[in-house]
């Protein structure tokens, strides 16, 4: 979770919210982001953590990396914003469905 929230922490921008949605999930809200280029930035900051490679801090040691699914929704479609949560979840569950390490919008 950690490793998750310090690579969305250095990508956010003024123009980004990111904020921990129980369990292991995030929210992330792109202001002034059309769905293309929400995918397109969120997309690139999923390859950025997929290419770290995570070491123990103690041994040094690798231990592999960590990837992460995402799914998209434009709050603006639909007058209940509260939808756009359970769109981007679906289009989330498709992601995972999909293979895993990948983004998907709705």
């Amino acid at each position: 979770l950690c490793t998750i929230a310090d690579t969305l922490s250095e990508h956010a921008s003024d123009q980004c919210f990111v904020a921990r949605h129980g369990g292991e999930e995030f929210v992330v809200l792109f202001y002034g982001l059309d769905k293309q280029a929400a995918l397109a930035k969120l997309d690139s900051i999923r390859r950025a953590q997929a290419a770290r490679r995570l070491r123990d801090r103690f041994t040094g040691q690798p231990f592999g990396q960590i990837t992460f699914s995402a799914g998209i929704a434009e709050v603006t479609e639909d007058s209940d914003t509260r939808s756009a949560l359970a769109r981007a979840d679906a289009a989330l569950y498709q992601a995972k469905a999909a293979g895993r390490n990948r983004v998907v919008f709705i």
